[in-house]
């Protein structure tokens, strides 16, 4: 490491690959749900979409060091799967109403 390197050495030059994979397909179906009242009328549920949001934007705020990756693909993981249980549990639903 040279004295005019800017990264510091415990840098993780992959920081971004979590946060993006995870906000990729995530982002979209919060704008929907925020769109659809979603976050309204599902009650007990509409706080995942408030948690989804605070997640993703945790997994992108998190420092670029190598300690921090762990913390950094579990907030993307874990928000992308509260955008997304929303969306199951209501197909879920749909599905038992329409086979009974």
């Amino acid at each position: 490491m040279t004295q005019n390197d800017v990264r510091p050495r415990d840098a993780d030059p992959t920081w971004w690959k979590a946060p993006l994979v995870a906000t990729v397909p995530g982002l979209p179906l919060l704008v929907w749900e925020f769109v659809s009242g979603a976050e309204g009328a599902l009650g007990v549920l509409g706080g995942a979409v408030y948690w989804a949001a605070g997640l993703l934007a945790l997994a992108w705020a998190l420092p670029n060091r190598r300690s921090a990756r762990t913390l950094r693909v579990t907030a993307a993981w874990a928000g992308l799967f509260c955008a997304m249980f929303p969306v199951l549990f209501l197909v879920a639903m749909a599905m038992v109403w329409t086979s009974g």
